[in-house]
């Protein structure tokens, strides 16, 4: 081999071995795109997981599969005005409360002939119709309950409302 063939072979070499080094660069930007990916990936997943955990669509804890049924007499606060009927009864109580379960066992025994529906105030959608003092009003933003009540509604508008304990059970009773 003479000088100028060692020459070109040594070029040669030199541009086979930047190719090289080129390809192990273009392999570690593969490399460090795809741990980025696959971090993206997992906190996406992660994100997913823990959100259906908080939200209680799943469960940790293995306990009975309890199955939620909506019921169509239960009502918020806010649409009890928004009914087809023209004419019904809607009974607000404190679901939650020992001492008010005993007006969800009167008026299951019901068989009047307006349709019964029922307004939970443990129920967080409720909380805005809370007060210190129970004001009967048509409108929504005046509206309160310190205690259960029972109320006749027709056309839109509160007609009659029973707000004692008294008055619900001889409401009840009458029926």
């Amino acid at each position: 081999m003479n000088k100028k063939q060692m020459i070109k072979e040594q070029k040669r070499l030199k541009q086979q071995r930047k190719e090289v080094e080129t390809l192990f660069k273009d392999d570690k930007d593969v490399y460090k795109v795809f741990k980025i990916a696959l971090g993206v990936i997992v906190f996406i997943g992660l994100a997913f997981v823990l959100i259906n955990i908080f939200n209680g669509t799943w469960k940790l804890t293995k306990g009975s599969k309890h199955e939620t049924n909506i019921d169509p007499s239960m009502l918020i606060a806010g649409t009890m005005f928004e009914r087809e009927e023209n004419e019904y009864l809607v009974l607000v109580y404190d679901m939650n409360k020992e001492k008010d379960a005993f007006y969800g066992a009167l008026a299951s025994k019901y068989s009047g002939d307006k349709r019964l529906y029922y307004v939970d105030l443990s129920s967080g959608f409720n909380q805005n119709f809370i007060g210190s003092k129970t004001v009967i009003s048509n409108d929504l933003n005046k509206l309160k309950f310190s205690g259960p009540a029972l109320l006749t509604i027709k056309g839109n508008k509160i007609t009659k409302s029973y707000t004692t304990e008294k008055e619900i059970v001889n409401f009840f009773s009458q029926k």
